[in-house]
């Protein structure tokens, strides 16, 4: 596989695979856009091995096999399919390839981790998952690594933190449903939420005011996470001020919606996706 035939394949798994990361990445030039595209088929691919069908084991030996790839395309030597591309990406911005190693130390989290005592723990893992992400994209977005400063960092950060936590929210019913609880146990017992309630859905004062206060910590991060467009020339802003709408509207909605995160997934209507978009279009 060449070059071009890599980034088409990294594009796809995005398209098919990213949702509101895919319509974000759209305001973006054609070679910034690319580059993300690989660095998220990377991070899409430990995901589905994490949440394969297959033994703890077998996922351990997979992540592993991702982790030499890894290091295999950070040093020139890609392997193939989207490592290729991933490659180029790496070397034409100056990606840290540690970031994306604390992705793949995130979803082996998820390998033994269902539950997290504190709110410091939580953020742990958040930084794997989520800012780690942000942080590998960041080089790119800003035109090579050597053009932000660590405030730019610092910022994404958090900003990443803010949408791993408004994902929480949303995916409270899906979470538990596979016994996974990500909201901290400290917050469970300040709210006397048990997660019998969790799993049968019971909208109560005490549950609307646990997803109110998870939802307004989101928001907090999101809005400080939000500086990191200033540190960013203007074709790539609108990127970042895009994906904290998208979830800023979705906690939105959870609110509009009394805090029933239960019956009906929370997600952004496709036209006002693309509105958005067009409003970021024209803004940038």
């Amino acid at each position: 596989m060449d070059l071009e035939r890599s980034y088409r394949l990294c594009q796809r798994i995005t398209k098919r695979e990213a949702k509101n990361f895919y319509y974000a990445f759209i305001t973006l030039p054609r070679e910034k856009r690319r580059a993300i595209y690989a660095v998220y088929a990377f991070c899409r691919e430990a995901d589905d091995i994490a949440d394969a069908d297959t033994s703890i084991e077998e996922k351990k030996t997979q992540l592993e096999g991702l982790r030499s790839r890894l290091d295999q395309a950070s040093t020139g030597d890609p392997q193939g399919g989207i490592d290729i591309a991933l490659a180029d990406a790496i070397a034409r911005y100056g990606i840290d390839p540690q970031d994306l190693e604390h992705v793949i130390d995130g979803v082996e989290m998820d390998l033994v981790i269902s539950r997290y005592e504190t709110f410091s723990d939580l953020q742990a893992y958040c930084y794997r998952v989520a800012s780690a992400v942000g942080l590998s994209v960041l080089p790119i977005l800003a035109g090579g690594a050597d053009r932000l400063p660590r405030k730019a960092r610092d910022a994404g950060e958090k900003l990443g933190l803010g949408m791993q936590l408004a994902n929480i929210v949303r995916d409270v019913a899906e979470d538990i449903a596979i016994d996974r609880v990500y909201i901290p146990q400290e917050d469970l017992r300040r709210f006397e939420v048990t997660e019998g309630m969790l799993r049968d859905g019971a909208m109560n004062d005490q549950m609307r005011d646990l997803l109110s206060f998870e939802s307004e910590r989101a928001l907090h991060y999101m809005r400080t996470g939000r500086s990191v467009s200033k540190f960013l020339p203007r074709n790539a802003r609108g990127c970042i001020v895009l994906l904290a709408e998208i979830y800023t509207r979705i906690l939105r909605i959870a609110r509009a919606r009394d805090y029933d995160v239960f019956k009906k997934r929370l997600s952004l209507p496709t036209g006002e996706k693309m509105l958005l978009i067009l409003h970021t279009w024209f803004e940038r």
